[in-house]
């Protein structure tokens, strides 16, 4: 038995800092299944108006490109989920039946193969624990097929409970189905270290709800009969409780980036969709929101690369093809908040574009600073805290303070700061250390701003960057 306890959720009104672009998929589709392996995206299948798809929209984070596979079945209301290197998309229906196929991605080969569930069946949960996948429930079933890519082999197990629409969660060695048909309240929780399974129970039964987790929280958000209510647990603690999404909706899509998860669109009655997100920050327990670019439900959601993907969903009238894209704040950010300068507040440096070298795409950014000064952008290979005589602020860069080796400074033409706010577009071949270096993928580098302020001197916060 769990313990239950209710968390007020702390909506706030305004944006989650993080950045939001779109993209399209080759073809308008909802009820399409998405999965990430490698540095790749899969979004596969789906249906629009009536018409079932066999196509895959597969897009690679190295190269920011797109491109288009196929499914050997074209079909809805398939599952999908990746383990050893490979993505598989299970069950489904097409225009004639209900299906048991499985479609294999072999990400380093680049090659596609087939298999079969033990019986053919829809709104599967998918969920990739222990090094293998896991496709559980469905519509009048309560099968578990579970394949192991480094053996290739598939065996069996059981629901506590035969349901469809389902949501699945992974944290560890543990999974989480939870919720399904009609207005079921059971989860079924599956640990792999010691290939067991047990029950608990949701605050309240439903179905078509979307599940995530961050860190070691599972999350169980939205739900039909339609619902704001999440479900959290604490696999450490073992303890249950509920927060709430800014909008009861049902058919959303969930996915986690660093200490993000994310809550999108869903379906607020039978005709009416929603384009909120609510973002649920692990590292201090808060929510906000943001919006997709069109309202949708029946999406589909995927993390790779340091970003989350929602594709495609039912729009209005027909479908949509449309990728909302989200990157949180850029690195890690240490010594913040920084000591406050003569505006009162402090000083905050972000980065804006992209962690993989090969983009060439690294913006920083300084706001807060104070009206009428000048500042410059530091670089450092490693992290410090000392205050430097005469200065109101604290250099958050390691300091030999013989001619300051180690930290560079960003002091070309047109790279001074004025002031209350500045950027920088970083040459990330040519960072300005003593001898100039260029930055190589895998390295951690680390970035601050430092400013005039009223005869004196002060610094940013600094923010730690991990290049790829």
């Amino acid at each position: 038995m769990h313990r239950l306890t209710t968390i007020a959720a702390a909506i706030l009104a305004t944006p989650a800092f993080g950045q939001w672009t779109t993209a399209n998929l080759s073809q308008p589709r909802a009820q399409l299944a998405a999965t990430s392996v490698g540095s790749k995206a899969l979004f596969a299948g789906g249906i629009d108006n009536g018409s079932h798809s066999n196509v895959v929209d597969v897009y690679d984070a190295s190269t920011g490109t797109w491109s288009t596979a196929a499914l050997s079945l074209a079909r809805s209301e398939l599952a999908a989920a990746s383990a050893g290197g490979k993505a598989l998309f299970a069950g489904g229906r097409n225009a004639n039946s209900v299906v048991s196929r499985v479609d294999i991605y072999d990400e380093v080969s680049g090659t596609w193969t087939t298999a079969e569930l033990s019986s053919p069946r829809r709104q599967i949960a998918a969920a990739a624990v222990g090094g293998r996948v896991l496709f559980a429930g469905g519509e009048g079933a309560d099968r578990v097929d579970i394949y192991d890519p480094g053996t290739g082999t598939w065996t069996t197990a059981s629901l506590s409970v035969a349901r469809p629409r389902i949501a699945a969660a992974v944290s560890g060695d543990l999974a989480l189905f939870a919720g399904g048909v009609f207005a079921v309240d059971v989860v079924d929780l599956y640990d792999a270290s010691t290939d067991t399974w047990s029950t608990s129970t949701l605050s309240a039964g439903r179905h078509s709800l979307a599940g995530v987790s961050v860190g070691n929280l599972f999350m169980f958000g939205g739900g039909a009969p339609t619902t704001a209510v999440v479900d959290i647990f604490d696999a450490t603690s073992g303890v249950w409780t509920t927060s709430a999404l800014s909008q009861a909706r049902s058919n959303l899509a969930a996915a986690c980036v660093g200490s993000a998860a994310l809550f999108a669109g869903g379906q607020l009655s039978s005709s009416a969709r929603s384009d909120t997100v609510d973002i649920f920050d692990a590292s201090d327990q808060t929510w906000s929101t943001s919006t997709l670019s069109v309202a949708r439900g029946k999406l589909a959601a995927t993390s790779v690369a340091g970003r989350i993907l929602f594709a495609g969903g039912g729009a209005g009238g027909g479908s949509s093809d449309v990728v909302d894209i989200y990157e949180p704040e850029l690195g890690a950010r240490y010594c913040s908040p920084a000591n406050p300068n003569s505006s009162g507040v402090p000083a905050r440096i972000s980065a804006d574009g992209s962690l993989f070298v090969v983009d060439q795409d690294l913006t920083l950014i300084a706001e807060d600073l104070p009206s009428g000064e000048f500042g410059y952008f530091l670089v450092g290979a490693n992290q410090g805290a000392f205050q430097p005589p005469g200065s109101d602020g604290v250099l958050c860069l390691a300091c030999g303070f013989q001619g300051c080796g180690g930290i560079g400074r960003f002091n070309q033409a047109g790279l001074i700061i004025q002031g209350p706010s500045g950027s920088i577009a970083v040459d990330l071949s040519n960072l300005p250390t003593s001898p100039p270096v260029a930055v190589q993928a895998g390295e951690t580098w680390n970035f601050q701003c430092w400013y005039r302020d009223q005869g004196s001197s002060n610094f940013s916060d600094a923010v730690s960057l991990t290049f790829l």
